[in-house]
């Protein structure tokens, strides 16, 4: 069939828009109708060059929801009609991570990067060449293994749900699951962007008594005060790590690192008090290094990291998708702009200018 992906060709250059073709299901694999996607850091990263591509030219996108349209053979956790999520993450339910209750760790799925498990790509363009993709939630339609997929209820609006499976489980996850953020603690955030932003939300969910936002965007600090930050620190106007610790009587007993950067990883880990945790949420850079003293460590501080937010897509979405009936998640919020797939570079835009808090493609 043809349909239309937006794709990656190189760094520093804008992502191309066009029409390609994309393959039917095989066994295991269901093909889905994109119905939203978000633009998250993470995919941009390649374009600025942040981290190096595995493969190019690739189809983007990683974060969003749809509906099942055709399934390949085998297939028993979706049928067609399904709404859907899609979790980053693979989920074979064999591997020692999967069966530890660690899938966001799955390695029982062994493939090339960018290629389906029998080391071919579903997306071709209209001259037969071979189109790299993961997920390709930045297409109209994708095919992608059962196993990323989670079947929603059909009583939330399925659009809404674009951005459970990375910023929320991400963030929320990373709070939640990793870190472990106990009821009567103080957190800070480095980086309010759509992630750090769920950070802040999950610390609200967890009982956090003081969250502290830092950034160097005013318009990201409003949103944090929105999503729930008590404190906002402008990094620009002074040391954030002295500011936190004066504002936490000591250190923070949580503190998260959702950019990506050695110096703010440290300046998080700097922030935390004897007994606290920092926790790298952050996709780090390709070669990134991060060093920090022995005598905190020695004061019982832990350096961790977060990957998908050590998330189990089939437990925690549910969970999620409750918190949003309750009001007690902000998804509604967290999608500030609209936009069609053709606009995908200025989405990217809006993300880099800190005017949203989330872009959302509608397809």
């Amino acid at each position: 069939m043809r349909t239309t992906s937006a794709i990656f060709y190189a760094p520093k250059q804008p992502i191309s828009v066009e029409e390609v073709e994309l393959d039917g299901p095989r066994a295991g694999e269901a093909l889905v109708r994109v119905v939203a996607a978000g633009a998250c850091h993470s995919d941009w990263h390649a374009v600025d060059g942040h981290t190096t591509p595995a493969f190019a030219p690739q189809v983007m996108g990683h974060e969003g929801c749809g509906i099942v349209e055709e399934v390949g053979a085998g297939v028993t956790a979706v049928r067609p009609g399904d709404p859907i999520v899609f979790a980053i993450r693979p989920m074979c339910g064999k591997c020692r991570y999967c069966t530890t209750a660690r899938p966001n760790l799955c390695d029982g799925i062994v493939r090339e990067p960018g290629l389906m498990v029998d080391g071919t790509s579903r997306f071709h363009k209209p001259d037969g060449a071979r189109l790299f993709h993961g997920l390709a939630t930045f297409s109209r339609h994708t095919v992608v293994p059962e196993w990323h997929l989670v079947k929603v209820p059909d009583d939330v609006p399925i659009e809404r749900l674009a951005s459970v499976g990375c910023a929320v489980v991400t963030g929320v996850g990373a709070v939640v699951n990793t870190a472990q953020v106990t009821p009567g603690s103080t957190v800070a955030v480095w980086g309010c962007g759509g992630v750090g932003l769920n950070v802040i939300q999950g610390a609200v969910i967890a009982g956090a008594s003081r969250i502290i936002a830092v950034d160097v965007k005013e318009s990201k600090l409003k949103f944090a005060r929105e999503f729930g930050a008590t404190d906002t620190v402008n990094a620009l106007e002074g040391d954030p790590v002295e500011a936190v610790i004066d504002l936490t009587g000591g250190g923070a007993d949580f503190a998260f690192e959702v950019i990506g950067n050695p110096t703010t990883v440290r300046q998080a880990f700097d922030a935390t008090c004897p007994g606290g945790t920092a926790c790298m949420v952050g996709v780090p850079p390709t070669g990134g290094e991060v060093s920090v003293p022995m005598r905190p460590l020695f004061l019982d501080r832990r350096l961790i990291g977060s990957s998908a937010g050590t998330g189990r897509p089939r437990v925690d979405f549910p969970w999620f998708i409750e918190l949003y009936r309750q009001g007690r998640l902000k998804l509604d919020e967290l999608q500030s702009r609209f936009r069609p797939l053709e606009e995908i570079n200025e989405a990217f835009a809006d993300m880099l200018s800190g005017s949203v808090a989330r872009t959302i493609i509608k397809m």
